[in-house]
């Protein structure tokens, strides 16, 4: 075999192997698509002034596999007031390391906060740990209360 022949053969075994390597190492972006459940991992705490920190917390719908939330579901529990998840459903999406809600509304002793929060998840399927820190949500109808609040909340996410 002569020298430009061995070079060709090399430089096309590399190539190929280098396809494979790539075309292997790229990861499924698909979920599992289903029922899901979140609750929560610790506290929450909704801060509009003075901080509530609620015990309890489930959220559930369902997921698509291209990771789209359908949170047709919400409760609170254990805040010291009643909490009042609104507007339900709410969606959002689990999407390359950044866990979104949009519609996220709750309601408490007479004031309604509501906005989108998002924070960070590790894995490619459930389950998985999403972890919202100070999230700012407005102030959408109630007197004399402060024009935002803040949400710091972990959910655990898994089939349901």
């Amino acid at each position: 075999m002569s020298r430009t022949t061995k070079t060709a053969a090399l430089g096309s075994a590399f190539a190929a192997a280098a396809l494979t390597v790539a075309v292997t190492a790229t990861p499924a972006l698909a979920w599992t698509a289903g029922d899901f459940t979140a609750t929560l991992n610790g506290t929450m705490t909704i801060d509009a002034g003075i901080p509530a920190s609620c015990t309890g917390s489930t959220l559930s719908g369902t997921i698509a596999e291209d990771g789209t939330l359908s949170i047709t579901s919400a409760s609170v529990e254990g805040c010291g007031v009643t909490v009042t998840p609104q507007d339900l459903p709410w969606s959002g999406s689990l999407d390359n390391g950044v866990a979104t809600i949009s519609g996220f509304s709750m309601s408490a002793i007479g004031c309604t906060y509501a906005g989108s929060i998002s924070g960070g998840f590790t894995g490619t399927d459930l389950p998985v740990t999403a972890t919202f820190t100070e999230q700012t949500v407005s102030k959408t109808s109630g007197l004399f209360c402060p024009g935002s609040a803040t949400v710091t909340a972990t959910y655990d996410f898994a089939q349901a």
